[in-house]
């Protein structure tokens, strides 16, 4: 009986041993599994698009290979060729392509031309509404518009010249400076009634000296003529 216990007793310690020892390895396992799911996950948590490791391995790019080539027809001002050079730094910090940078040049370009046509456009329309202001003027228009005309191109024609012209024309390619203020109401009115004034003075000629008469005087100097109290 004594030997059958000693041997239920070691076969008991025999299964505990096998049983603590499948645990451990059961528990060693589990330990590698979650050390390699951690390294896994802190591999794809530090690769990233931007990072070195997935980058292409790009070199810099220079500045000084970016080239812009106009639409067909079109110029190029200094003013604008120094912004694009300007752009072509910001361009190489980005990576972009010659083709990137042409396409990104190109569409601001073009916004720029449509931007100045709409405002040229408004302009226009703003000269055009000033001769309609003109042409329904109580002292300008209406029955006596073209005698007051012919009156306000006297004073223009004696006393303008031809920076004044340019500025009295409505803006073009040819007079690039116009601002159209020959439709402008308030200037047509000042010209016009220096114009009056101009005809109301009576010229006569003498011994070399120019004389006005009162009445022409009286208009452009009235303190002049006041009766002293």
């Amino acid at each position: 009986m004594a030997e059958e216990n000693e041997d239920v007793e070691a076969t008991s310690q025999d299964d505990q041993e096998a049983a603590e020892e499948q645990t451990q390895a059961a528990a060693g396992q589990e330990d590698g599994d979650e050390q390699d799911a951690s390294q896994e996950t802190e591999t794809k948590e530090t690769k990233t698009l931007l990072s070195d490791d997935e980058g292409n391995g790009a070199d810099e790019v220079d500045p000084s290979t970016y080239e812009f080539t106009p639409p067909e027809g079109s110029e190029i001002s200094e003013e604008a060729q120094n912004m694009i050079d300007a752009f072509k730094t910001a361009a190489a910090s980005l990576k972009l392509s010659q083709e990137q940078f042409q396409g990104l040049i190109e569409y601001d370009f073009k916004r720029g031309q449509q931007a100045v046509a709409e405002q040229a456009n408004a302009y226009q329309e703003r000269i055009a509404k000033w001769g309609e202001d003109v042409r329904a003027d109580k002292e300008l228009g209406g029955d006596n518009l073209d005698s007051n005309l012919a009156t306000i191109r006297k004073v223009t024609d004696a006393y303008g010249d031809k920076e004044l012209m340019a500025l009295m024309k409505a803006p073009s390619a040819e007079n690039p400076d116009g601002l159209g203020l020959g439709n402008h109401p308030s200037i047509l009115r000042f010209l016009h009634r220096v114009g009056q004034s101009l005809a109301d003075a009576e010229i006569i000629e003498g011994d070399g000296h120019k004389a006005q008469s009162g009445d022409g005087l009286s208009r452009m100097y009235p303190t002049m003529f006041q009766n002293a109290s």
